[in-house]
Formats: C-alpha cells, sequence, structure tokens
C-alpha cells in the first residue's frame, strides 16, 4: 500500500516538474522573441534592455546631378528663346562742323542691318543757351535719300546751356540702302540769341559702315 502511495505521489511530481519544464520554455521562447523585436527582456522592475553596439547607419545614393549642385553651386535655367540681332557695323571718327560759337560733332556711327545710330557731341561755345530740336534733324545719303530723326528710339537732350556740350545719339527713321556710303547729317532749326546764321549747321561726308 506504502509502494502505491509512494509511486503516485512520484508520477505526481514528475507530471508537474514536465509542466514546469514547458513553462519555463514557453518563457524563454518568448524572451527570447521580446528581445529580437525591442531589445527589452522581462516585465516591468525585471526587464532588462539590450542595445547593440553598432549603430544604424542609412546610406542614400548621390546622383551626378547632385553631386555637380554641390561642387558648382546652385544653377537655375530659364526656359527663354534668345534674342538674336543684326550684326551691328561701326564706324569711329571725327566729323564735325563749326558755325559761329556752335560746334556739331559725329563720333561714332553704328549700322545695325540698316537703321543707322549716329553719335553726336554739340558744343555751345556762346553765352546764351542754344536748342537743336530733334524734330528738325535730317540726313541725306549719297543716293539722295532723305531721312528723318526717329523720335521714339533717339536719345537727344537738345537744349544746351552756354559755354558747354551736350552728347547723345540720333537713329534715323528708315533704313539706308545698300547702295549708300556716306551722307550728310544736318541740325535745322536751331534757337538760340546766337545761333548760327540761318539756324543751321550741316556734318558732311558721314561714312555708312558695312
Amino acid at each position: 500500500m506504502d509502494d502505491e502511495i509512494h509511486q503516485h505521489h512520484r508520477k505526481k511530481n514528475n507530471a508537474a516538474l514536465k509542466v514546469g519544464l514547458v513553462v519555463l520554455g514557453v518563457l524563454v521562447l518568448l524572451g527570447v522573441v521580446q528581445a529580437a523585436t525591442a531589445g527589452t527582456v522581462g516585465i516591468g522592475a525585471l526587464s532588462v534592455t539590450f542595445q547593440s553596439s553598432t549603430p544604424t547607419t542609412t546610406q542614400k545614393r548621390t546622383s551626378a546631378t547632385e553631386l555637380d549642385g554641390a561642387l558648382a553651386g546652385t544653377t537655375t535655367t530659364t526656359d527663354q528663346t534668345p534674342t538674336t540681332t543684326a550684326e551691328t557695323k561701326v564706324a569711329t571718327g571725327s566729323w564735325k562742323v563749326t558755325r559761329g560759337l556752335l560746334t556739331v560733332e559725329v563720333t561714332r556711327v553704328e549700322n545695325a542691318g540698316g537703321r543707322l545710330r549716329l553719335h553726336v557731341t554739340a558744343i555751345n561755345a556762346s553765352t546764351a543757351k542754344m536748342d537743336l530740336p530733334l524734330a528738325s534733324v535730317s540726313a541725306v545719303d549719297d543716293t539722295n535719300r532723305d531721312y528723318g530723326a526717329s523720335l521714339s528710339t533717339s536719345k537727344w537732350p537738345a537744349s544746351i546751356a552756354k559755354n558747354s556740350s551736350i552728347s547723345g545719339y540720333v537713329e534715323l527713321d528708315q533704313r539706308v540702302p545698300s547702295q549708300a556710303s556716306s551722307l550728310t547729317l544736318t541740325f535745322s532749326g536751331i534757337i538760340g540769341q546766337l545761333a548760327p546764321t540761318g539756324g543751321e549747321v550741316s556734318a558732311t561726308g558721314v561714312p555708312v559702315p558695312r
């Protein structure tokens, strides 16, 4: 009878031991999973945190465009159609005329596709103001073609104080034909107490650059 009781207790203890081992195995497995996912084993105050000794690095592939931008600075490109202009021919020199106390000198001629721009300096050596109106400026080339001054594109101050000078440019209102090689520029309608007789001066032999 005692042997049967002893065997019964031993079977009971073995069963409890097996259950305990199974529970322990489950807890160990859960701990491994927890450590792998969260880096922490245990519960509450009994938990232990594991940190990786190797820092996490993030790699970014740098494109060739980004590298060029870093080396050369940021460049912004505007999609814009370039403006094309006719080639400009230039002649420089001194073509001048002096009448009385007024001197008019052409110093530069620009030819942009037949459009002429004449750079002019006017010197008033008198003791009174003179006015050289742009509307009264004209020209004639060696083919006898007449021109006026373009009021919208010319830059001419017109009024000259006593003992002073002005500079600007006159653009002709028509294209000069290819046959023309020179012209005469005339300032007429000059106003002033000491203006030249007849109120007119003309600079001759002004070349047409080609």
